[in-house]
């Protein structure tokens, strides 16, 4: 069975080690890149053409927002999960906006991350039960 392929974009070292322990420990996806800014993940993204990307929102050099539309334009299957540590209710309605399929509040990730990429490698939509309860989601 081919491994599912996940990049890991976050400016955290720590934050990339930890996903990358994670996905690495599965049986069914492995890491296969990793980059600390939005110019390295577009570099990164487009040299290893991952199934699931995790596109943290708060990027130096190029911003999150801006790696998604810029990807997103190129590569229009491309499936991302944001991970960032905003609860924004605007900021999620932005990043599903511009293609993002999946959203989770890093502290979140320990028991969202695994399901959220598989649920995305899939196809489909992966927004955390709880998303609702975020400040201006209603609004």
């Amino acid at each position: 069975m081919e491994k599912l392929r996940v990049l890991v974009v976050d400016d955290h070292a720590g934050m990339r080690e930890g996903i990358g322990a994670v996905v690495n420990a599965q049986s069914d996806m492995m890491v296969v890149g990793e980059a600390s800014d939005g110019q390295e993940a577009i570099q990164q993204f487009r040299a290893l053409q991952p199934d699931v990307s995790l596109l943290d929102w708060n990027l130096p050099v190029v911003r999150g927002e801006d790696v998604l539309t810029k990807l997103g334009t190129e590569f229009p299957n491309a499936r991302f999960i944001v991970i960032t540590a905003l609860s924004d209710g605007d900021c999620i309605r932005r990043a599903l906006s511009l293609g993002a399929k999946g959203y989770l509040h890093k502290d979140m990730l320990r028991r969202e991350l695994l399901p959220a990429i598989r649920a995305v490698h899939r196809g489909q939509q992966y927004l955390p039960d709880n998303v609702s309860n975020w400040p201006k989601m209603d609004s």
